[in-house]
């Protein structure tokens, strides 16, 4: 009596574990996401060295039935100024979808502007979804020439800055270049600094992605007149210049 009673539960939870998976599997999706990753949901503050490090394309997440519900499928990432690096992902995903056709993935909501948690072995992390769509993203490139200008910066920082200097990302792409450099004695001083300030003024080439409209460094700053950027040189960091003017140089 007991082992029939072990068997008929036995099989009732093949069952159960059975029509669960094909009730997924009829309403799941692939979808292609682009996600930005950062602690505490603030995109300002990069990863840590070792979380950038630790992953690669082809790295996938699994269910505890071993089904893969994410593949990376491009990944890129670059200095961020002493905290780690920012980190862009794409993956192929597995998705869920309601009958309004709203998203989901492992029970959260999957939608642009979203942040979702993501775990590929020992990487547990957090992600802004900023593309989501059936084909991989596709985003036009666009060179550009920007000014900049950054006040009442510290003189041994402004002294470190040369014309020449590249910021590059993990895949030994340049991202910026200054092409021009001029530094003079703040003409304003802060009587709250006892070190001496420069004001900077430089114009950088600069590799930008265009997305929904709007052109964007390293897909986190935007490129605007008005807007800061900061920028992550091998011997020196730039923190939060002014954009003064931006102009093409894609024909």
């Amino acid at each position: 009596m007991t082992k029939n009673y072990l068997i008929i539960v036995f099989l009732i939870f093949v069952f159960s574990v059975f029509y669960f998976l094909l009730s997924r599997a009829k309403n799941s999706t692939d979808l292609y996401v682009r996600a930005i990753f950062a602690p505490k949901e603030d995109l300002t503050v990069a990863v840590p060295y070792w979380v950038a490090n630790s992953l690669k394309k082809g790295d996938r997440e699994k269910t505890a039935f071993g089904q893969t519900i994410a593949e990376i499928t491009d990944i890129e990432s670059y200095e961020g100024g002493g905290h780690g690096k920012h980190l862009i992902m794409e993956m192929k995903i597995t998705a869920q979808r309601d009958r309004a056709d709203n998203f989901s993935y492992k029970n959260q909501s999957l939608a642009l502007n979203e942040w979702v948690d993501f775990n590929f072995g020992k990487v547990k992390q957090r992600g802004l979804i900023t593309y989501l769509d059936a084909k991989p993203s596709k985003y036009p490139v666009k060179m550009l020439l920007v000014n900049l200008v950054k006040k009442k910066e510290l003189t041994y920082i402004a002294g470190q800055v040369r014309i020449g200097d590249v910021m590059l990302n993990d895949k030994g792409e340049a991202m910026a270049r200054v092409t021009a450099l001029k530094i003079s004695p703040s003409v304003f001083k802060d009587a709250n600094l006892a070190e001496a300030v420069d004001d900077i003024a430089l114009s950088v080439e600069i590799t930008a992605k265009e997305i929904n409209g709007i052109l964007y460094f390293g897909e986190i700053a935007k490129i605007a007149v008005g807007q800061k950027i900061t920028l992550f040189f091998k011997n020196v960091t730039l923190w939060e210049a002014d954009i003064t003017s931006v102009g093409s140089l894609t024909d």
